[in-house]
């Protein structure tokens, strides 16, 4: 059996891969679906919550498993498995980052990955949690998603922690740089255009990128198409 990882974005829980999880479940995945702390359904004070605490707990999961895992970071969680692989590389096959943040080599800040101009969030009031305005959430990270769809994962949002936002990764060739990685671009994507997806991509090398016609949220949007895209970063299928 294969395990796989799922790790959501910011202002997301582990509920957001519930129509991904299934699908590669039927191709013979084990497949931990977790929500990372501070996050709706796992409740933790937001003045104690770090990119080290999201690390914490991934670590914490792989080292529960029989075998390495593919580690799939979303978004914000891009910098998450990064430093996950940095501090255990051997826990994890491969990872792939999906139209998520990559730090630079050595020492890299959330700055160096995130996108400029005008896709940037609408505001929000500052504090140790933020919650992203449901009624512009749909045009920001579900504009491919069908209205029944938006309705749905509005439903999902979770307030956000801000000091992962925070956080610091810290990379090495002999560490991170050993892992197989594979990014998975997305053309529509409002959170992170298709252009600065591209011009990110230089960060790291990775093995695969693959390109789909989607959103920020392709596991809302489009779950098939992550699936077999996952399927051919980890087992070479068409």
């Amino acid at each position: 059996m294969k395990h796989i990882i799922l790790i959501h974005g910011a202002f997301h829980t582990g509920a957001c891969w519930s129509l991904v999880a299934p699908l590669l479940s039927k191709h013979g995945f084990i497949v931990q679906t977790p929500t990372l702390p501070g996050q709706r359904g796992n409740p933790r004070n937001p003045l104690f919550v770090s990119l080290k605490s999201y690390v914490d707990d991934i670590i914490k999961l792989a080292e529960s498993l029989d075998a390495p895992a593919t580690l799939l970071g979303h978004s914000l969680a891009g910098f998450a498995i990064s430093a996950g692989a940095e501090r255990r590389p051997e826990l994890f096959s491969r990872l792939i980052y999906l139209t998520a943040a990559i730090p630079k080599p050595g020492r890299s800040t959330l700055r160096d990955a995130a996108p400029a101009g005008p896709s940037q969030p609408p505001r929000m009031k500052p504090s140790l949690s933020v919650t992203f305005p449901a009624d512009q959430a749909g045009d920001f990270f579900y504009n491919s998603c069908t209205p029944e769809m938006q309705t749905k994962a509005k439903e999902l949002l979770s307030p956000q922690p801000l000091r992962p936002m925070l956080g610091t990764v810290k990379s090495t060739q002999a560490r991170l740089g050993s892992v197989e990685k594979h990014f998975f671009e997305c053309l529509h994507d409002r959170v992170m255009p298709i252009h600065e997806q591209r011009r990110k991509q230089g960060h790291q090398r990775f093995a695969s990128i693959e390109t789909l016609d989607t959103d920020h949220s392709p596991f809302f949007s489009n779950p098939q198409a992550l699936t077999e895209a996952i399927l051919r970063a980890v087992c070479g299928k068409n």
